[in-house]
């Protein structure tokens, strides 16, 4: 391990302890309770919108089409009680096995037809109705009322005997009573006809959104079940009911189910996103059709309910039973009764992980996110694996929630968030420190670029030389002509100045093209492209960059010109290939430079601009990356001095938008006189070259061939010559 991987390490470990602490004391606490929940619904709506309930389960929905289709019957909702009373005989007809009611009827109708009567003819077909079912399940309230001038009398009433005998049931546990002060029952003959009532009190989290429900309530000492909770606790085979440690076991002779509560004793519905359901008045229009003998075409088939659950409840808006539930935000209040009913019968619960578990999984991502901190240099790598690391987790999230498992997000989330945070602030103030020490030092004869990539290294490498690594680059050498005579002509101190003018444009230029500056040999620039930065393109941004060199010369040779001060005409060779790369020197003088053939070469392409007249120079290894690109003229096959083999060298023209037809028709002209003078084909070669004289009867490079074709003529080559020009000169 070394120096700055065990300085982070000090640092980290204490942070870690403290998080881990604080996350352990928010978790106990729920203090993220609302924001967690909030990621439930998200992993809900993710994991089970398709989620099809149990097929046992069927809804008839009181919906929008309802409404309209019947406004004309029967009137504005709500509808006389004998259309209730129809569907509770037509579901009786078709077989369901229990029919749980989510409508309340807590006060008689106003009775006209029965003067004298409390009960009207609507309510006695609705309460015949349920007594013939035998299987009827009606809902009603157990709130917390505030006393006013029209329920004052209603709070906290006794509860009548025959109720508490009848629908309450026996349960062991602790079953807080929260506050709650009043009930709001089904007329008296509805709920004696029952087979059973079930609270409908929903209360939503503090956010708003419906997530749980009591499934036992707890009233002057009596318990009674949740709506959906009656049909399963009517089993006469239930030995106990009990509540014990956040679980409410249901006990039978041979086994026991254990349903999981939250820490409130609530339990948290874990939602179907599809349920089997029909629109009540479809199911009116079967009934209707089935009474008058037509059996064909029936909106819905009785054998639908058969043995079924069957829960009626209202989906429209004007009904005003819309929930904000993690499913959405206007859900049937049927749909979480109807899914608790699904999740108990099928045992589909979610399940929580406790303190520990969260804890140990707590600790293990910031160990994970310590090592990356610790062990990564470049912040890229450091963020991009924290990002990985909470996505990964997330990711985990989802499919533990797809196995119903439920575990912490925002907790994880905050801590490694916090561990990164901290550990980037300690970063930048401490090792920052420490880089700015050395960069004073390296700063002065590295270039910024040089320095980011040598600053990335630990602590020992910053200051020894080191063995250089291979590297295939793009290297660049640039000179100023005639120099020296400038120097003889002007003071030293303007010339000096000029000077500096001219390299920090050209220096710019190389920064701005990505490129890295190696050293200046007087008035020479050496750099290369590729290093410390990879550069898939360095070949096309060294070009570029000579290229815009070129350009830039002219704007500062006209400065110069009004100033009365001699302009700078300059040469630049370009090649790309293989070099040594590193920290080459002392650990007193240190410095990030390139050596190897590959710069002996392109300094001889530089020298080269002054035999052909010509700017800039590349090799063919560089024109073969950019000539999609670049137009370039070719030049010559030369065997520069001290080299065996000949290399093809170009002059580099522009970038392809800004050449005009006539360059293109010298660089075609050129390039086939070169292939026939490569052949021995000298006469036609001249031809070609006369040509371009025509277009350009100042063109350098077309006299000093013409002049060799002249000279081949006169004393031809040998056979097995190959078109190289040997230079003799460097």
């Amino acid at each position: 391990m070394d120096y700055l991987s065990k300085r982070r390490l000090r640092f980290i470990i204490p942070v870690i302890m403290m998080i881990s602490t604080l996350s352990l004391i928010a978790d106990y606490f729920e203090i993220f309770e609302v924001i967690e929940r909030k990621t439930i619904d998200i992993r809900m709506r993710i994991c089970r919108s398709e989620k099809i309930a149990p097929s046992e389960i069927v809804l008839i929905l009181i919906d929008e089409s309802s409404l309209s289709a019947l406004n004309a019957i029967t009137g504005r909702w709500p509808w006389p009680r004998d259309i209730h009373a129809d569907i509770i005989d037509f579901l009786s007809f078709c077989g369901a096995r229990s029919i749980l009611m989510d409508i309340m009827f807590t006060e008689n109708e106003l009775s006209h037809d029965r003067p004298g009567m409390e009960t009207g003819s609507h309510d006695m077909r609705l309460v015949e109705s349920t007594r013939a079912a035998g299987n009827i399940v009606h809902g009603f309230q157990v709130i917390r009322d505030k006393a006013d001038e029209y329920n004052r009398n209603l709070i906290n009433r006794r509860l009548p005997d025959d109720f508490i005998q009848k629908f309450s049931i026996q349960a062991d546990g602790t079953f807080p009573e929260n506050g709650n002060n009043n009930v709001y029952l089904p007329f008296t003959e509805l709920r004696e006809a029952s087979n059973g009532l079930g609270v409908v009190s929903f209360s939503p989290d503090r956010d708003g959104v419906y997530r749980s429900e009591k499934l036992i309530f707890n009233y002057q000492g009596h318990f009674f079940p949740a709506l959906s909770f009656v049909p399963l606790v009517q089993n006469e085979r239930i030995q106990q009911i009990v509540i014990r440690n956040k679980s409410l076991l249901m006990e039978y002779p041979d086994h026991a189910l254990r349903i999981p509560l939250t820490s409130d004793g609530e339990y948290f519905i874990n939602m179907y996103g599809k349920f089997q359901t029909y629109s009540i008045s479809g199911v009116l229009l079967s009934m209707y059709k089935i009474q008058k003998g037509e059996m064909e075409g029936l909106p819905v088939e009785p054998h639908e309910f058969k043995d079924k659950i069957v829960f009626i409840g209202a989906s429209a808006a004007g009904v005003e039973d819309l929930k904000n539930t993690p499913m959405g935000s206007a859900i049937p209040g049927v749909f979480l009764h109807a899914s608790i009913f699904g999740n108990i019968r099928t045992g589909d619960f979610l399940v929580f992980k406790g303190l520990i578990f969260n804890f140990i999984v707590l600790f293990l991502m910031l160990m994970a996110a310590a090592g990356s901190i610790c062990f990564l240099r470049k912040t890229i790598f450091q963020t991009t694996l924290s990002i990985a690391f909470l996505a990964g987790y997330m990711a985990l999230s989802l499919m533990l929630f797809q196995a119903n498992i439920v575990v912490n997000v925002i907790i994880p989330v905050i801590s490694v968030a916090i561990i990164y945070f901290s550990s980037f602030a300690f970063i930048g103030i401490a090792e920052g420190k420490e880089k700015r020490k050395v960069k004073n030092i390296l700063g002065q004869y590295v270039s910024p670029a040089m320095l980011s990539a040598v600053l990335e290294k630990s602590h020992e490498e910053y200051l020894k030389a080191e063995v250089g690594t291979r590297e295939t680059l793009t290297i660049f050498f640039s000179d100023i002509r005639g120099f020296t005579s400038i120097t003889e002509q002007y003071e030293v101190e303007k010339v000096v100045e000029l000077l500096n003018t001219y390299l920090s444009l050209m220096v710019n230029i190389i920064f701005v093209h990505q490129g890295t500056l190696d050293k200046f040999i007087g008035d020479a620039i050496v750099a290369f492209w590729g290093a410390p930065v990879r550069l898939d393109d360095h070949h096309y941004k060294a070009v570029t960059a000579a290229i815009q060199m070129k350009k830039s010369l002219k704007s500062f040779n006209q400065d110069n010109r009004k100033n009365n001060l001699p302009p700078f005409h300059i040469g630049i060779g370009i090649h790309t290939g293989e070099v040594i790369l590193g920290n080459i020197g002392s650990s007193k003088k240190l410095d990030y430079t390139i050596i190897g053939d590959s710069v002996n070469l392109t300094s001889r392409l530089e020298g080269l601009t002054k035999t052909y007249q010509c700017e800039v120079i590349i090799s063919h290894e560089t024109y073969i990356h950019v000539k999609d690109s670049i137009c370039c003229r070719m030049l010559d096959n030369v065997m520069v001095k001290g080299k065996k083999k000949p290399i093809v060298i170009y002059e580099v023209i522009d970038e392809k938008q800004f050449v005009n037809e006539e360059a293109l028709e010298v660089i075609r002209l050129t390039e086939t006189a070169f292939q026939d003078y490569c052949r021995g084909r000298f006469e036609s070669s001249i031809a070609l070259y006369r040509k371009i004289l025509a277009i350009r009867p100042d063109d350098y490079l077309s006299r000093m061939f013409l002049e060799r074709c002249s000279q081949y003529l006169r004393n031809p080559p040998p056979p097995d010559w190959n078109g190289a020009y040997v230079m003799t000169t460097k």
